[in-house]
């Protein structure tokens, strides 16, 4: 793949995840511009190694952020739920999980404790990075498929696609930083506790 366009995914990798709860689809523009030069396996990798390290690498300015501004992050509800968890084996698969989910920024909010509560930043970047590219080489072929199939359908180009998908994604990311999910944990908890086939640790 051409350097520009490798400069190109990097930079998009980065920018759009050191933007805070912004849920830019990076991997779907990395996938536009895989197709443009054209799917080979070198191509292909350079665009899931980017892709993740663009990924995991910005994600230390969700940390900082939280470091920052540990005073008045420390009265959110979600992070006095979730600090509870920090430092413990836990925390560290939640941040995997939310690293590899699809379409949602949710490992931002994990950054985000993690810098309110000073945990290690080298370790949940480690494990971010090993996320984010088997997030990416999952994402990138599907989305290579995909969206030649969509937009032959609709008639839709891959950029016009991206532009929505942002904006959709955009208006999920803020509606999941206002949930509370103590409250939603609480709710579960208190179903399971209430199941006899059903225990919470």
């Amino acid at each position: 793949m051409r350097i520009f366009y490798l400069i190109i995914i990097l930079a998009i990798s980065i920018v759009t995840n050191a933007t805070p709860f912004f849920g830019t689809p990076y991997t779907l523009v990395a996938t536009t511009l895989l197709l443009k030069c054209g799917i080979t396996p070198i191509n292909l990798a350079e665009a899931i190694i980017l892709t993740g390290v663009g990924a995991a690498v910005a994600k230390s300015f969700m940390y900082f952020i939280g470091l920052g501004a540990r005073k008045g992050l420390k009265r959110n509800k979600n992070v006095i739920f979730f600090s509870r968890f920090t430092g413990k084996k836990s925390f560290y698969i939640i941040l995997f999980l939310t690293s590899i989910f699809p379409f949602l920024p949710l490992d931002d909010l994990v950054y985000l404790i993690g810098g309110t509560t000073k945990t290690s930043l080298l370790s949940m970047l480690k494990i971010s990075l090993l996320a984010k590219i088997i997030k990416s080489s999952i994402e990138i072929p599907i989305e290579a498929f995909g969206i030649l199939q969509i937009s032959e359908a609709i008639g839709i180009s891959p950029f016009e696609t991206g532009v929505i998908s942002t904006v959709i994604m955009t208006i999920l990311a803020i509606i999941l930083f206002k949930i509370d999910w103590e409250s939603i944990y609480r709710k579960i908890e208190k179903y399971l506790t209430n199941n006899k086939y059903f225990r919470l640790p």
